[in-house]
């Protein structure tokens, strides 16, 4: 009885697989384009930055990066599956895990993460097996011989704090330059 219910098990799981379409992550021409902000998204980038932070140099604290056009929502959920010292990537941060996609099909998920190699950046992917009823499992990492972009840092929340930053400098600048025409506007000739 125990080998039909694991039968059963078996079906249940790889029976979905075999039909679902490839989804990813940002999207490709001729793929279903995937919401990366539920589960497993997350869950998987974050278990992709941290493979392959450990195969590469899992010494020092994570800085990562994610696509473009993620929320703030899911930033902060990444950074909370991810070890303490973890952090978004900052402009002049140079030793970055930048996930660059993430595939589904079914049971299997890939995604592809860049990371620092003596001065270079490298291509990795990282490949899953798992689904609702079993947990994500890493299966392997290969490490492509592909130099990749240095990432750019997409973290929302620094674009917020630069456009603040911006609005302010114009502020000051406007003011300045109101005080400057106030400054050299012509007097009365009274001497005020």
């Amino acid at each position: 009885m125990t080998s039909l219910r694991v039968l059963a098990a078996v079906l249940l799981v790889s029976v979905p697989a075999g039909c679902t379409a490839v989804s990813t992550y940002p999207p490709t021409a001729g793929t279903t384009k995937m919401t990366p902000t539920v589960s497993p998204g997350p869950e998987l980038m974050a278990a992709a930055i941290k493979e392959a932070s450990c195969v590469t140099n899992g010494k020092q604290p994570i800085v990562f990066n994610l696509p473009a056009g993620l929320d703030n929502g899911t930033w902060r959920r990444i950074a909370g599956l991810l070890p303490d010292g973890a952090r978004p990537m900052r402009a002049g941060d140079e030793a970055v895990y930048s996930v660059q996609q993430l595939r589904l099909s079914g049971g299997t998920a890939e995604v592809d993460v860049t990371y620092p190699e003596r001065g270079v950046y490298q291509l990795m992917t990282v490949k899953f097996e798992g689904g609702p009823v079993i947990p994500w499992r890493v299966q392997w990492a290969y490490r492509w011989v592909i130099p990749a972009t240095a990432p750019v840092a997409n973290d929302p929340a620094i674009a917020v704090a630069s456009a603040e930053a911006d609005r302010a400098a114009a502020e000051k600048a406007a003011a300045e330059q109101a005080a400057t025409e106030q400054a050299a506007a012509p007097t009365d000739g009274n001497g005020g």
